[in-house]
């Protein structure tokens, strides 16, 4: 009797692993070259992002410095017109003062006119800075007194005050002696008042300006 023995044959299985081995690591190599791909991308990206951030601030900048530059030459012209306007008003004030200077002999020699009393007679008017002396001769020392409270009541005037007053005796062309007052008394104008005190003051209770007799 004959024994039939049944021979496997033997299968190389190398190949086989080698080229899963292969596969996987193409896959591992397609995975990492995605990976970086998409990180290249993302800076790529975020590079694009920040450079689109720094040229808007840059723009912004620039804009704001225009606008610094646009104001701060409006603001000289606003200084420069500041000055015209404040010489202006300077010249203004120059040429009231001096149309005022013009007036004044006028009106201090008018308010005189108004004060003097009857019977009393001035001579000389003298002025030094802000003070006068006035000089004259009266009837009588009533005359003298009633005078110098006149001029104490004119609103823009201050300080009257009598310097002397003494008898004399004078000889008119009839050959006639009369007593008479021969005096001199002193005033000067009242200091102005501050801006913020005046209020309606006008008229006779504004100070006139100053000027020579």
């Amino acid at each position: 009797m004959s024994t039939t023995t049944n021979t496997i044959p033997s299968v190389n299985l190398l190949p086989y692993h080698e080229a899963r081995k292969a596969a996987r690591r193409k896959k591992v190599y397609t995975m990492l070259g995605g990976a970086a791909g998409a990180g290249a991308l993302v800076v790529l990206a975020g590079g694009f992002y920040i450079d689109s951030q720094i040229d808007d601030v840059s723009r912004l900048n620039q804009t704001l410095s225009m606008e610094n530059a646009r104001m701060d030459g409006q603001i000289r012209e606003v200084n420069t017109l500041k000055k015209d306007i404040e010489a202006l008003l300077d010249r203004q004030r120059a040429i009231e003062s001096l149309q005022a200077q013009r007036n004044l002999p006028v009106q201090l020699l008018e308010e005189l006119v108004r004060q003097v009393p009857e019977g009393v007679y001035l001579t000389s008017l003298r002025q030094t800075g802000d003070s006068f002396v006035m000089s004259g001769v009266a009837q009588s020392n009533e005359r003298v007194s009633e005078l110098l409270r006149n001029i104490d009541q004119v609103q823009w005037l201050a300080r009257a005050e009598l310097v002397e007053s003494k008898a004399i005796v004078m000889t008119n062309n009839l050959k006639e002696q009369r007593r008479l007052f021969d005096f001199s008394m002193r005033f000067a104008y009242r200091p102005e008042e501050p801006a913020d005190k005046k209020g309606g003051a006008s008229g006779a209770a504004a100070r006139p300006a100053k000027g020579k007799v």
